[in-house]
């Protein structure tokens, strides 16, 4: 508050911080207050609008000495508001699968992402409310907050009504909102199962299959994800994406997974997986296990028995192995000469670099001698050597990727380790970046590493 000199015995004038209210107040009880003087003290501070009088007839009646009346107010400067977007969908949808209490996985729910209609609304866009200026008693303008439009949202498989303000799912399939992009992937649903009566199943997108997959039959998505409710026998499934199998694959020995991303299930029995990613089950047994990244097993009874599992980082399990002894094979890290691959790699981008100089250096001189001949033939000659320097271009970006994988594998090899968190039994056998041990008495709770040569057993 802002308080002004007293333009008159007894009475007390303040202003807001924004001079868009005045207060006023009596000072002295034993002074007579007649409703013209306070009138005339506004008028001497130009408050001449917006006086509440009811207010000043109460202050006479009150006559309550320091008691701070609102006895005029201006126009008071209104915020605009920013636009925002209103989901019609979940847009917080934890696809991650739920820890039970035995820390075991319930993949029940995992992979559930809103599935909405072709032509379903799916964003309503509320545009910014307008700001209105104030004014303050003496006619200045108080500048108000202006609201800020929102870009039209970014995406694909959507349309947008011609006043872009709402939006439409083009096609049926599954709608997320993540990294400030609105995507509705078109995704093929099947029912009931898949087997040989219905056959073999490929599409470009998602697949989502309601029922189970029997023995003989192959799943492909060529660019998406594969989600099966139920479960899975002796088949093949591609996937571009992840594989997410509620239940579990009893693959008879036939049974095959291939995923450029994740695979998770309850259990996977006499399979062959294969991931870019992690694999996530409750139970391994009897299978070949290959991850880019983790092999984790998980709960009270998360068991490895029997097969290979081979990952390039961590492998964790509850327990491995058996009583019987049963034969298992257990692989972390990697077992070839990252290094001397590497350089391999660097050697071979250097002569890539080395071509490419090559062509850049005839070039130049092309240009050189067009500008002084004007030669129609040097002309075509350095088209072709400006193909050439793209596909060297080319080669040496392929050639980037590579050495950039290697040193990815390098970074995961470097940490590799196995973690038992009960039970490791006789008769597995470990290899840790080619360093190999046979487990010959039970022990519990350990974590093996190798450091070089020498196997780690903590």
């Amino acid at each position: 508050m802002q308080q002004t000199d007293t333009p008159g015995g007894g009475v007390g004038i303040e202003f807001s911080e924004d001079e868009t209210e005045v207060y006023i107040y009596f000072q002295d009880e034993g002074k007579e207050y007649k409703k013209e003087n306070i009138f005339r003290f506004l008028s001497d501070v130009d408050v001449t609008t917006g006086i509440y009088e009811d207010v000043i007839d109460q202050m006479l009646v009150e006559k309550q000495i320091g008691k701070k009346y609102l006895v005029a107010e201006s126009k008071k400067p209104v915020d605009g508001k920013d636009g925002w977007y209103e989901f019609l969908f979940s847009t917080t949808v934890d696809t991650k699968p739920k820890i039970l209490q035995d820390g075991s996985v319930d993949y029940s729910e995992y992979g559930d992402v809103p599935f909405v209609e072709e032509g379903q609304k799916l964003v309503i866009y509320h545009p910014a409310v307008e700001s209105q200026d104030g004014e303050t008693f003496q006619g200045e303008t108080i500048v108000a907050k202006k609201g800020k439009e929102l870009a039209r949202l970014k995406g694909k498989g959507f349309n947008i009504s011609e006043d872009g303000k709402e939006y439409f799912a083009k096609h049926s399939g599954r709608a997320t909102y993540i990294n400030d992009r609105l995507v509705v992937d078109n995704e093929l649903v099947i029912e009931g199962d898949v087997s040989l009566t219905t056959g073999d199943v490929s599409f470009m997108n998602d697949i989502h299959i309601q029922g189970n997959v029997l023995t003989g039959v192959k799943i492909r998505s060529e660019k998406g994800s594969i989600v099966v409710d139920g479960y899975v026998e002796a088949s093949e499934l591609h996937a571009a994406k992840d594989v997410v199998l509620k239940n579990g694959m009893q693959g008879s020995g036939k049974g095959r997974i291939v995923a450029g991303g994740s695979v998770s299930g309850k259990f996977f029995e006499q399979s062959t997986v294969e991931s870019g990613g992690d694999v996530n089950a409750n139970a391994i047994m009897n299978s070949y296990i290959t991850a880019r990244r983790d092999v984790l097993v998980s709960g009270r009874f998360g068991i490895i028995i029997g097969g290979e599992i081979r990952a390039e980082r961590h492998i964790i399990a509850t327990i491995i192995g058996n009583m019987a002894e049963v034969k298992t094979m257990i692989f972390a890290g990697v077992e070839e000469d990252l290094f001397s691959r590497l350089m391999l790699k660097e050697k071979e981008e250097a002569a890539l670099e080395q071509e490419l100089q090559k062509i850049v250096n005839g070039i130049n001189q092309i240009d050189i001698m067009i500008e002084k001949t004007q030669r129609e033939d040097l002309r075509m000659q350095k088209i072709k050597l400006i193909r050439s320097k793209v596909e060297k271009e080319s080669a040496i970006n392929v050639k980037i990727r590579e050495k950039q994988s290697v040193m990815d594998q390098m970074s995961r090899a470097n940490n590799a380790k196995v973690k038992v968190q009960k039970v490791l039994y006789p008769g597995t056998k470990i290899n840790i970046n080619g360093v190999m041990t046979n487990i010959r008495e039970e022990a519990n709770h350990v974590e093996i590493n190798a450091r070089g040569s020498v196997i780690e057993v903590s």
